[in-house]
């Protein structure tokens, strides 16, 4: 049996190692669509840089979800107290994943809404109404 000590610097580790695989894991499950989205994109270089930040941007908000959560609370300061308590480590590995999925839908929803922008700008660029329609002037 592990004690809290222990269970601590196990706990942390694992949730540091599910938030890298959530991340890559979603990565997977959504690049194909990205990248088809990504290829529609203006510029010559700008398509190979979005499906190069693509799997960056989700699994560094998954590391930050995780990073985000503090062991420290309103009554525990030290580690000792944070330790004493198998149900608060618990609780804040609960805490952890639970972030770690909020930032991953965050990051899905920011790149999505790149995807987006980039089908609209695509669709308006082929129907030639990628400029303003000209100023008719009022007699």
């Amino acid at each position: 049996m592990l004690t809290n000590d222990q269970y601590l610097i196990c706990s942390y580790f694992v949730c540091a190692a599910l938030s890298v695989a959530a991340g890559v894991f979603v990565y997977l499950y959504l690049r194909k669509p990205f990248a088809g989205a990504a290829d529609v994109a203006l510029g010559k270089h700008l398509p190979s840089i979005l499906k190069r930040l693509f799997p960056c941007g989700l699994i560094f908000a998954a590391l930050l979800g995780f990073l985000s959560v503090s062991y420290k609370g309103c009554s525990r300061t030290t580690y000792s107290e944070i330790v004493e308590n198998r149900s608060y480590l618990i609780e804040k590995n609960q805490a952890q994943l639970s972030s770690i999925l909020l930032f991953i839908l965050i990051a899905v929803l920011f790149w999505d809404t790149v995807a987006l922008l980039i089908l609209w700008k695509a669709q308006r660029v082929r129907n030639g109404s990628s400029t303003l329609p000209p100023r008719r002037r009022i007699n």
